[in-house]
């Protein structure tokens, strides 16, 4: 009975389901449609077309056409297709028509040297940069806008960069080399300059890519082993003549996070130092230390703020226009820039003008010509010795309205520097004139040749004068000085490419390169001492009376190249690429002129594979792997050869003129070393494209490293040149970008990159008896160590009342300074190392203080990145940039050294720090000493340079089309950018990324960074 019973509720149940499953059958709907692309309407085969949500999906037929049964009239669709943008639909009654679009990041093409690439086809580690983020900062230096736009590039601004009209240097993935090149190439519009950019506008630029990786580089062999920096400009397009303007005005303020002695704290600074050198540690009196007019003004409160009397606010003006057009014969883009910056140091002054022609002739169906022409102009005022922060504000800068030569009223004290200001005249002038030619034939439809041929001329100018009433000339009745260089460089390059898709499976690039460049610098140096008629300043150089001094230089390299490079695309999903490139070079000696320079990548595409076809959440997933082999070199000729010098002498009570051997010792044997690099990196992109980024690693050895060696002074010479050791680079880099909404009316998208480099030198070399040598203390080499690592004493603060002094191993007579005379205020260092019988290190203190106890410390960062993120909003776009820079170390000179008031001798002013002094015992800082600088200085001024910076703050409003329309223009935006607006670091300085000049040098040895606002306005037309 139980039984019949369960029969009975199967059968009705399977009756139900019957019924259940023709009703959802009769709910179901069916949809027909074809998928097109969106550029040209052709079927589009194979694309998928899936009901959101489900499994249930099919894929186009050969014409792009589908079935598909969904759920319901309400369902959603997701249409794919590889290279293009995947849309979601709601079903339509009727035939649908899909029109998909191309996605551009997928399709971008990306110049990658003597040739373009699709981005998705990019073997190597290549990476571009948004350059209207870039483009924000206002400086004539292309470089410095690069600063943290790509995961691996450093940028070096010491020695004057940040000067109006300085430029920089781009350092990739480290230090490479130790006395060897180390900066990147950059290659304009296909051609090698070896001089820098500084005719390049930044309004004129279309776009810059980065080849970081050997294989990338190899194109470029001994001429890119430090990185490449490949720059296109704009060209003229096909369509109307456009009009385009941008210009902006930029107000500068000096950043600091230092105050410097006042000037009651300034006297009382030196009461201090003179106090600590009495017995009974009495103060002294004022009369003994100060001079009248020191004691007038210290008694009136009446002081010099040498800051306000001497910098100022700095002041950009910047005016670019620029005109494009053409017909499907000619294109042209021609443009005019001016630029001007006033400095924050007066003196300091940079006027730019350009003016840039780049016109495509089509000639025939076979035949077409480019024509580049690029010329500068430019006029550089550089800062005069400018001393604000040591200069004491005890005197008296103007007297009766007239400047004071001695502020203090002492002669042959410190001048004052307003006075040195007047009497110093300081200017340069440079002319740049480049002109390229490539005519290119198309001999068939897969093969073509190209010619490039350049033409680089720059010439410059420096004069400088010391009037007889600076500082400088004053015993010698002037000084005139005079500079004059010539650079010539021409370049010929013959380029034959053959591209050919075989099937639909295979396709084959093949190009070819044969190079031949010649680089000549002319360098004519005059001085002129003695002028009893100063009005015409270096111009009257002629009329010198006293010492005159001519030197000539006139070096010479050329260059002699021959490449080839095969790139092999397999069912667009494998990728091969293998370049070789022999280079011939004057910079070696005979035997080692050549240098060869092998390389060789590999991507996948994994997204393209069809055990991935499924997973929607994947656009683009490649894995690259690279090799490559690259020489370097000194860049310095006839280093192999035995030069002279002029060298004048006295022969018989007469003077003559003769030569003398340089100071380096030439080495015939002299040859490249080689920098080999392993490259393994990840390009992704998911969820449609919301998150896109890249990462990569890299280890790279520099092997047969150039190297210096000191030589025995009885030789004559001090150093040579030779080749030895090795040095590794490896570290990790990171990409990231994430698209988190794009609407119509709405963007945010949030941008980071990430860095690390660790650099260490492996080995040395050995000595004359096999044994190994690990360091060589005369040029900094330390096995183990990376290059400009820093070797101090570890500082450990400072030595106070009750301290045991009589036990410590400052105190100690074996140590190599004995400070018998210890006492508290002086500076403390650690006991870390001892020494045992054979001199061998051995860890732990061992009771003295020798230079066993020195430590590496390490000044590269341990990692350094940018974050930034843009809104747009209808026509608003805001623009919010971080950098930062965590684990840098550097010496500071502010804390260390006489000349920039780091000794604390009350001599001269400098950065208030908390001082030691019996009543104030500090632990930072030493007690000053008007007659000695405090022992172990150097390990005190070994500090944290770690920053964070807030860089950019810009906000933009573009007019509404239909705005711009109605006033007869294309486009019109308006924005206001703020520019280094805040620095967290502990670092005291004007900026933890670059110490300002020796205030008594004369040196072109740094310059302040600065707070900047921008106002700005692009027009087109």
């Amino acid at each position: 009975m139980k039984l019949k019973f369960q029969r009975s509720r199967i059968e009705i149940f399977f009756c139900l389901f019957l019924i259940c499953s023709s009703f959802s059958l009769l709910a179901q709907t069916t949809i027909k449609g074809k998928v097109l692309s969106a550029a040209d309407n052709m079927p589009l085969p194979g694309a998928s077309v899936l009901e959101k949500g489900t499994n249930n999906g099919v894929q186009t037929d050969f014409d792009g056409n589908f079935t598909l049964d969904v759920k319901d009239a309400s369902s959603i669709i997701v249409v794919s297709y590889v290279g293009f943008k995947t849309q979601e639909l709601t079903v339509a009654t009727g035939e649908m028509t899909i029109n998909l679009e191309s996605d551009s990041a997928l399709n971008e093409v990306v110049v990658v040297g003597y040739g373009t690439q699709k981005k998705s086809d990019i073997v190597n580690a290549v990476a571009t940069t948004d350059l209207s983020k870039a483009t924000l900062s206002p400086t004539s230096d292309v470089n410095e806008m690069l600063r943290g736009r790509i995961a691996g590039l450093q940028v070096d601004v010491g020695g004057g960069t940040l000067r109006p009209g300085g430029t920089s240097d781009i350092i990739f993935r480290g230090q490479g080399s130790i006395e060897g090149n180390v900066s990147a190439i950059y290659v304009v519009d296909g051609i090698v300059r070896d001089d820098g950019i500084e005719d390049i506008d930044s309004d004129d630029i279309e776009s810059i890519e980065f080849l970081k990786d050997a294989s990338a580089q190899a194109i470029y062999g001994s001429r890119g082993a430090n990185g490449v920096v490949l720059i296109t400009t704009k060209r003229g397009k096909t369509g109307k003549v456009s009009v385009s303007y941008h210009g902006f005005l930029t107000t500068k303020t000096i950043e600091r996070n230092f105050d410097v002695y006042s000037g009651q704290e300034f006297a009382q600074l030196r009461r201090e130092a003179v106090r600590s050198n009495i017995a009974d540690d009495s103060y002294p009196n004022d009369e003994d230390i100060f001079s009248e007019v020191e004691l007038e003004n210290i008694a009136n409160n009446n002081f010099v703020d040498w800051e306000d009397e001497l910098m100022r606010n700095g002041f950009v003006n910047s005016q670019a226009i620029s005109i494009s057009g053409g017909t499907d014969l000619t294109k042209v883009f021609g443009s005019v820039n001016y630029f001007r910056e006033q400095g924050i140091i007066p003196t300091s002054n940079y006027e730019r003008k350009t003016l840039r022609l780049n016109v495509d002739q089509k000639i025939s169906d076979k035949f077409s010509v480019n024509f580049d022409l690029n010329l500068l102009n430019d006029n550089t005022n550089r800062a005069a010795n400018v001393n604000v922060i040591t200069f004491s504000p005890l005197g008296s800068a103007y007297q009766d309205g007239r400047l004071t030569q001695f502020p203090s009223g002492e002669e042959l004290s410190a001048v004052n520097p307003l006075w040195n200001l007047r009497e110093q005249d300081n200017r340069e002038t440079g002319n740049d004139f480049v002109i390229n030619v490539t005519p290119i034939w198309k001999i068939t439809n897969d093969l073509t040749y190209q010619l490039k041929a350049n033409l680089t001329r720059r010439t410059s100018e420096r004069g400088q004068y010391l009037s007889s009433l600076s500082s400088a000339g004053d015993d010698v009745d002037g000084i005139a000085r005079i500079d004059s260089r010539l650079r010539e460089s021409f370049l010929v390059e013959n380029i034959l490419t053959y591209d050919k898709e075989l099937n639909e499976n295979n396709s084959l690039n093949v190009t070819l390169v044969q190079s031949a460049q010649e680089d000549q610098v002319n360098r004519t140096f005059t001085e002129g001492q003695g002028f009893t008629n100063e009005d015409n300043g270096y111009n009257g150089i002629a009329s010198a009376i006293g010492n005159v001094t001519v030197q000539r230089d006139s070096d010479k390299i050329n260059y002699l190249s021959y490449m080839v490079r095969a790139r092999y695309n397999l069912m667009n999903k494998y990728l091969f690429t293998a370049t070789m490139r022999a280079d011939g070079s004057s910079l070696n000696g005979e035997g080692e002129k050549w240098s060869y320079n092998p390389a060789a990548s590999f991507a996948w595409k994994m997204h393209n594979e069809s055990f991935l076809e499924e997973a929607n959440a994947i656009q683009e997933l490649k894995l690259r792997l690279s090799y490559g082999s690259l020489v370097n070199d000194l860049g310095i000729p006839y280093t192999s050869l035995f030069t002279a010098d002029p060298e004048p002498y006295i022969f018989d009570a007469e003077s003559a003129s003769g030569f003398s051997p340089s100071t380096i010792l030439p080495n015939p044997g002299l040859k490249f070393e080689r920098i080999t690099t392993a490259n393994v990196g990840m390009d992704f992109s998911i969820f449609n494209r919301i998150l896109v980024g890249n990462i990569n690693w890299y280890d790279a050895r520099t092997k047969n490293l150039l190297l210096k060696r000191a030589v025995p002074s009885t030789t004559g010479y001090t150093f040579t040149y030779f080749n030895a050791g090795e040095l590794q680079n490896t570290g990790i880099e990171l990409g990231l970008t994430a698209n988190i909404f794009n609407t119509e009316d709405f963007k945010w998208s949030v941008s980071t990159n990430w860095s690390n480099n660790k650099n260490k030198l492996l080995e040395l070399y050995n000595d004359g008896n096999g044994d190994t040598i690990t360091r060589d203390d005369t040029y900094n080499y330390y096995v183990g160590q990376p290059v400009g690592v820093i070797y101090q004493y570890a500082f450990d603060g400072i030595w106070q009342e009750g301290d045991d002094f009589a036990n410590a191993p400052q105190a100690n007579p074996d140590s190599s300074i004995t400070q018998d005379n210890l006492r508290p205020g002086d500076i403390r260092v650690k006991d870390v190392n001892g020494v045992d019988d054979e001199g061998n290190i051995i860890p732990g203190p061992d009771g003295k203080i020798t230079p066993e106890d020195r430590v590496f410390i390490d000044p590269n960062p341990d990692w350094f990145g940018s974050l930034s993120t843009t809104f747009e909003y209808k026509g608003f776009d805001l623009l919010v940039d971080f950098y930062v820079v965590e684990g840098a170390t550097k010496v500071n000179p502010f804390l260390s050294e006489f000349n920039n008031g780091g000794t604390l001798s009350g001599k001269v002013n400098g950065v208030k720090v908390d001082y030691y002094t019996p009543e104030n015992p500090s632990n930072s800082f030493p007690r000053p000493n008007f007659d000695a600088t405090p022992l172990y200085l150097n390990a005190l001024a070994v500090k944290d340079a770690s920053y964070i910076r807030l860089r950019t703050v810009s906000l933009g409003y573009t007019l509404n089309k239909n705005i711009s329309e109605k006033l007869n223009f294309d486009q019109i935006r308006l924005y206001v950018t703020g520019t280094n607006l805040f620095t967290d670091t502990d670092y005291i300085g004007y900026s933890p990324e670059v110490n300002i000049r020796s205030t008594f040098s004369n040196a072109d040895t740094g310059y302040p960074d600065a707070t900047s606002f921008t106002f700005g306005v692009r027009v087109k037309f």
